[in-house]
């Protein structure tokens, strides 16, 4: 069920010379548009719902964070775990936007809303998600921003142009939804994109028992038997979708039977299986691009209901 393996043998597939460069282009023009019509979608979503910031506490503390956000706006992670000690009134929580950037550095447009998770004083844990919030970001920048400049390289020794250049960007987005949050649990989604030659999506989540100062686990949630009744709901859920929707593929299961052992495909669900919960605090089984389905399907979700 690794997601490298799908992509690496579509990305194997040769395509004739003479229309390679045509193809490129066509596919970066069209998947760096539905990458940015997904955003800016997501973007209008934030701002009619005023979703961001979240909080729960007081107001001068919250301020107080956005600041300090401000400041640090291109700190390390031992910014970011400072920023977590900030005092909260009681046993409240928040969820800030730590940094934001949006505009171009060379050809890379960035569109940036990093978060970080404000616990109650003395909680351990939102210290530890915020730092790796961090490195998960400042290192998809970085290798983004390296990939870009390799290509342009590439591009310039084997006979590119400046004016076949113009106009070629990488959009990159990292960005982030709270899908649930109340006095005891937060559940955070961590989103980080780019559109160029290809699309590539990647989500991360935090399911955090802010009481406790625990990270959630879908044992906590489902119980013991967790794995049968994951298993059996995806699996139904599967067959659903093949028999409901022509163009629905997975690896393994309907015409592509044969196919899950060269190509991954949905097996079985363990304890790193990523997962959050929705809004009205359901259990959601999170699998990315290329893992069970071919790439076009793009990131399955599927709601548990024991």
């Amino acid at each position: 069920m690794n997601p490298e393996n799908g992509k690496k043998t579509y990305e194997s597939i040769e395509i004739p010379e003479k229309l390679n460069e045509m193809v490129t282009q066509t596919i970066a023009s069209k998947n760096k548009e539905e990458l940015r019509m997904k955003y800016e979608e997501k973007k209008e979503t934030k701002k009619s719902t005023s979703r961001q910031p979240v909080w729960k506490g007081c107001v001068a503390a919250a301020a107080a964070i956005l600041v300090a956000g401000t400041v640090g706006l291109n700190a390390s992670p031992a910014f970011a775990e400072e920023m977590s000690k900030v005092p909260v009134v009681g046993q409240l929580a928040q969820v800030l936007t730590f940094r934001s950037f949006h505009g171009t550095e060379g050809d890379v447009d960035l569109n940036v809303d990093i978060p970080v998770v404000q616990g109650a004083d003395g909680k351990e844990l939102p210290a530890k998600v915020n730092a790796q919030i961090q490195q998960i970001t400042s290192n998809y920048e970085a290798q983004a921003k390296a990939a870009m400049e390799e290509y342009k390289k590439a591009f310039f020794e084997t006979g590119g142009t400046e004016e076949e250049w113009a106009g070629r960007t990488m959009d990159l987005f990292i960005d982030y939804d709270v899908k649930y949050f109340d006095d005891d649990i937060l559940s955070l989604e961590l989103i980080t994109a780019k559109g160029w030659v290809s699309a590539d999506e990647e989500r991360t989540y935090y399911n955090i028992d802010l009481k406790n100062d625990t990270e959630l686990t879908l044992e906590d949630l489902l119980g013991k038997d967790y794995v049968a009744i994951c298993n059996k709901s995806i699996v139904e859920q599967i067959n659903e979708r093949i028999a409901t929707d022509e163009n629905a593929s997975f690896f393994g299961y309907g015409e592509n039977a044969d196919e899950i052992g060269s190509m991954g495909g949905f097996e079985t669900v363990d304890a790193t299986t990523p997962f959050y919960l929705n809004a009205d605090g359901e259990v959601v089984i999170s699998f990315p691009e290329y893992s069970i389905a071919p790439g076009y399907m793009g990131i399955q979700e599927f709601v548990i209901t024991p």
